[in-house]
């Protein structure tokens, strides 16, 4: 009989405590799969946005530093204004190379296959530096009145049309994937759309009014000359004009990347552990499986085997177990990962951007080889021990 098929027999024999072990690796595989996949994303999108943010700065109402904070990197935008005038004030504070100001009118519902969050928010194309860049192609015209660009998670097309408050706006172009939640749910149009809809808002019997007053904005994204750092910029800011804070967002992406760090130790510490148990746990169970088949391996030996043959018997029984309980780890890791992404970055407020397939399969792969590499070194003493018994010693001990 062929070895493999001995080493598959001899699983399919004692089935339950087969599935045990499987599933000892599998639940390392799967978090190593999906820990890996997951933090990658993190970074990827961290990394890309603050590229492509733009903005050193980030000038909002006092009092609202915090929300401003979660929305710069993952949250909602949040429903702070302050006179449109602080966005010409910062033009002319020292250092300033450029501003742009935005307005958020309000967390909206779209309904299409399932409800969907869409953030309305008005901006400035002609000084903007933070939505453009993530257009997925170039607009063929500026964008005019009642037109909109939205963010990739809306479930619209090019040429549709959706309804605000009253308004019939035109989809005219839509952003790349960001993992920012305030730009992929965003809905982008025009400061004098937005002002026109908190208008027609309040002279629509069939929609709630914005209550939002029009010469207002809700922030200021402020790019400094280089020689200007973040902090001193945010010192000018806050002296020269009244009831303001100014965020870097180097600070914030910081704050991400310190929190990023927490959720790696603990990764690596869980993983590390559950590795260390499940190594101790194959080598126990092998061990104890060696000594049951004492009298087997005796009377294979007898017959010729020799004492290379039972070692690989024994750690190609290892390796086919791990090897389907990594198979069955990576398949169960990717689908929690699924599942349970969006609760867990909204937990620890961390972007999410996919990484690309080609790393997706390389994490698959090495999740699937460590696995296997589990099972194999935790059998190593326990093979190595009874290809060293002798037939009649063997025979004689396990009766």
């Amino acid at each position: 009989m062929p070895i493999i098929a001995l080493a598959l027999k001899n699983i399919r024999r004692k089935l339950s405590r087969s599935i045990a072990l499987a599933l000892a690796v599998a639940l390392v595989a799967g978090l190593l799969f999906a820990g890996a996949v997951s933090l990658k994303g993190v970074t990827t999108s961290i990394g890309l946005g603050s590229q492509r943010l733009g903005a050193d700065l980030m000038i909002v109402p006092a009092g609202h530093e915090e929300q401003a904070r979660t929305t710069m990197i993952a949250g909602r935008p949040s429903a702070s204004y302050m006179p449109a005038e602080v966005f010409d004030k910062v033009l002319g504070i020292k250092g300033v190379k450029r501003a742009s100001p935005q307005i958020f009118l309000s967390l909206s519902t779209f309904q299409c296959c399932s409800p969907v969050d869409a953030f309305l928010i008005g901006f400035d194309p002609e000084n903007d530096f933070t939505v453009t860049p993530w257009l997925k192609d170039k607009l063929a015209k500026p964008l005019g009145r009642n037109e909109i660009i939205i963010g990739r998670s809306i479930p619209v097309q090019i040429g549709d049309q959706m309804i605000f408050y009253g308004q019939t706006m035109t989809v005219v172009g839509y952003l790349a994937d960001t993992g920012f939640d305030y730009i992929d749910h965003g809905i982008f149009m025009t400061l004098d759309s937005a002002r026109a809809m908190i208008r027609e808002s309040r002279n629509n019997d069939e929609t709630a009014a914005i209550e939002v007053g029009e010469d207002v904005i809700s922030t200021v994204l402020a790019q400094l000359e280089p020689e200007v750092t973040p902090e001193r910029g945010a010192v000018f800011v806050e002296y020269e004009i009244e009831g303001v804070r100014a965020i870097a967002s180097q600070d914030v992406i910081g704050a991400i990347k310190n929190q990023l760090f927490t959720l790696l130790r603990m990764i690596v510490g869980i993983g590390l552990a559950l590795w260390l148990v499940t190594i101790a746990l194959i080598a126990v169970v092998f061990s104890m499986v060696v000594n049951e088949r004492q009298r087997e391996i005796g009377l294979l030996r007898s017959l010729g085997a020799k004492r290379r043959t039972v070692f690989a018997l024994i750690t190609l029984e290892a390796g086919i177990l791990a090897t389907i309980g990594g198979l069955a780890g990576v398949a169960g890791g990717g689908g929690l990962l699924l599942l349970w992404k969006n609760p867990l970055l909204a937990a620890f407020k961390l972007p999410y951007l996919w990484p690309e397939p080609e790393f997706i399969a390389a994490a698959a792969i090495l999740a699937l080889l460590a696995a296997t590499a589990t099972g194999v070194i935790a059998v190593l003493y326990p093979a190595f021990s009874c290809s060293r018994l002798e037939p009649y010693e063997a025979i004689r001990q396990g009766e």
